[in-house]
C-alpha cells in the first residue's frame, strides 16, 4: 500500500502532538525512524481528506508524477478534474492520452472545424481495481473524435463553452508533429447523447458507395434515423457479390435470390460490428427505373 510519512517534531510530547495534529485528521498505521536523520515519523494512510478513504482522487493523484502534457495549464486542468473524483465509478475525470495510443491513421472529417476521427486503444477509465492495483477500462479500441485546442492557455473557458458541454470528453493529447493539443471526446449522437446505431452507421459511410449520390443520400438518411437498440428501418448498400442463385421470376416479373449476410439487427459492442439475422435468406430484387427519384420509386414498392 502507499503511505505518507509525517515527521514528529517533538517525540517527547508524542501523545499530545499525535492526538491533536495527526491521529484525528488521518488514520495512522504506526511509527518509524529514519536511521540517518534519527527523525521519528508517523506512518499514515494516504487517504482523501474529503472521503476519509482511498478514493479515485487519490489513485489519480499518485500518478501525477508519471505524465505531463508539457503545458502547465493543461496539466492543472486535467489534474483538477481527476481530484474531483470521489465516487466508485469515474464520471468526469479527463486524462492525458499519449498520442501513440491513438490509431496512426487520422482522417480529417471537417476542414472548417478541424475535427478528426480515430480509434483509441485503451478506452475510458471506469473504476479502480484493488486486486490489480490499476484502472479498469471500457470500450477498448473505441472510435473517438479529436478537436484542436486553439488556445491551450485558456483551456478551462474554451473547454467548457465549446467542448465539454456538447460532448463527453475523455482526455487531451498532442500531435507530436504539429504540436497541436487536441481534446479526445466520445463520438456521440447529439440527439441520444450516446453512441447509438446512427453513429455506427455514420462511421461506415466512407467504406461504401452506390456511385449514385441520390441513392447514397437516401440510404444514409435512413441509417441516420436509427436511434433505438434494434435496427428497424435502416437500409444498407448490399454488394452484388453477396447475392447468389439469382433467377428471374417470369410470372411476377421480378428477380429472386439468396442474400448471404442477412439483415442488420443490432450492434455488437464486444466484436465492434453488426449482429445479423436470417443469413442466406430469400429476397426479391426490384429494378429502380428512376434512381434520381428513389423515394417515389420505393413508395411504389
Amino acid at each position: 500500500m502507499v503511505v505518507n510519512l509525517k515527521i514528529l517534531n517533538n517525540p517527547v510530547s508524542i501523545t499530545l502532538e499525535f492526538i491533536n495534529k495527526i491521529a484525528i485528521p488521518y488514520k495512522a498505521c504506526g511509527i518509524t525512524q529514519d536511521p540517518e536523520t534519527k527523525n521519528y515519523m508517523v506512518v499514515l494512510n494516504d487517504i482523501c481528506e474529503k472521503c476519509n478513504e482511498v478514493c479515485n482522487s487519490i489513485h489519480f493523484q499518485r500518478n501525477f508524477k508519471n505524465w505531463t502534457s508539457g503545458n502547465n495549464d493543461i496539466d492543472k486542468f486535467i489534474q483538477d478534474t481527476q481530484l474531483s473524483e470521489h465516487t466508485f465509478r469515474v464520471r468526469n475525470a479527463l486524462e492525458w492520452i499519449p498520442y501513440d495510443r491513438l490509431d496512426t491513421y487520422i482522417a480529417e472529417d471537417d476542414e472548417i472545424d478541424r475535427v478528426y476521427r480515430t480509434n483509441w486503444t485503451d478506452g475510458c477509465i471506469c473504476y479502480w481495481n484493488n486486486k490489480n492495483q490499476n484502472w479498469e477500462r471500457t470500450d477498448q479500441n473505441r472510435f473517438v473524435t479529436l478537436k484542436i485546442l486553439n488556445n491551450p492557455a485558456n483551456t478551462t473557458l474554451e473547454f467548457i463553452n465549446k467542448i465539454a458541454i456538447p460532448y463527453k470528453a475523455c482526455g487531451i493529447t498532442q500531435d507530436p508533429e504539429t504540436k497541436n493539443y487536441m481534446v479526445v471526446f466520445n463520438d456521440m449522437c447529439k440527439k441520444c447523447n450516446e453512441v447509438c446505431n446512427s453513429i455506427h452507421f455514420q462511421r461506415n459511410f466512407k467504406n461504401w458507395t452506390s456511385d449514385n449520390n441520390d441513392i447514397d443520400k437516401f440510404i444514409q438518411d435512413t441509417q441516420l434515423s436509427e436511434h433505438t437498440y434494434q435496427v428497424k428501418n435502416a437500409l444498407e448498400w448490399i454488394f452484388y457479390n453477396k447475392l447468389y442463385d439469382i433467377y428471374v421470376d417470369e410470372i411476377n416479373k421480378m428477380y429472386r435470390a439468396n442474400w448471404i449476410d442477412g439483415c442488420i439487427n443490432k450492434w455488437d459492442n464486444e466484436n465492434q460490428n453488426w449482429k445479423r439475422a436470417d443469413q442466406n435468406m430469400f429476397i426479391t430484387l426490384k429494378i429502380l427505373n428512376n434512381p434520381a427519384d428513389i423515394t417515389a420509386e420505393l413508395n411504389k414498392v
